[in-house]
């Protein structure tokens, strides 16, 4: 898994090459991958999000133990606009824990203030051919802190997502994504005390977006 995380790495800080090479670069015909940060728009997006966290140990002579966090809250996205062959994304979210399972069986909260802090920041494709529906596709890394009654987990991972957008007006688009990662949650003094054996989340955001410099070319309301 380290081989992995350090190639997405290695990906992800690529894209902040800038594109505009000098003279000589461009009579070697060297491929301009990047525009420069100071030329490509901004996209903001907020909105209410949905988070399913799951834990596993594995046991060896019975069932798995298996646990489960469903939380509700609040996300923020800024996503880069027209940067060269792909886009970047970052999102942050925050969660508020409202049910708990083990292996299935719903469990009391005994800290009423537990809590979860999200990042995600990756690499975005857009397929928009369709006009008034447009696709997008992510890949990049993940980490989310969580206070749980035991113990404050970190998990860091790899995760991607499927976003659909669906332009109302020139200015005005809404949007639905869906997130899933895969991550490491031992991370810190906690695997000393209680190693999991897996970890995965699934998300979905739904929210809105609003520009005036960054305006849709097609859209439902004209």
């Amino acid at each position: 898994m380290k081989k992995i995380f350090l190639m997405m790495i290695l990906i992800l800080c690529s894209s902040f090459v800038f594109a505009e090479g000098t003279e000589s670069a461009e009579k070697a015909d060297v491929p301009k991958f990047f525009k420069s940060f100071t030329q490509c728009g901004y996209v903001f997006d907020e909105g209410l999000s949905y988070a399913q966290l799951t834990r596993i140990e594995v046991m060896e002579d019975r069932s798995n133990f298996v646990r489960e966090n469903m939380m509700a809250g609040a996300y923020f996205t800024v996503q880069t606009v027209d940067l060269s062959f792909f886009d970047l994304i970052c999102t942050v979210s925050a969660y508020y824990p409202f049910y708990q399972a083990f292996n299935g069986m719903k469990q009391k909260t005994k800290n009423l203030f537990n809590y979860a802090v999200d990042t995600y920041f990756g690499t975005v494709i857009t397929y928009d051919r369709l006009n008034y529906i447009i696709l997008n596709f992510s890949l990049g890394m993940h980490y989310m802190y969580q206070l749980t009654d035991e113990y404050h987990m970190n998990y860091i991972g790899i995760g991607g997502t499927i976003g659909i957008d669906f332009p109302i007006s020139k200015c005005w688009t809404i949007t639905e994504n869906n997130f899933f990662s895969y991550d490491n949650p031992n991370l810190g003094t906690n695997k000393k005390v209680q190693v999991f054996d897996a970890s995965y989340q699934f998300h979905i955001n739904l929210g809105v977006r609003f520009s005036k410099k960054t305006q849709n070319a097609y859209s439902y309301i004209k």
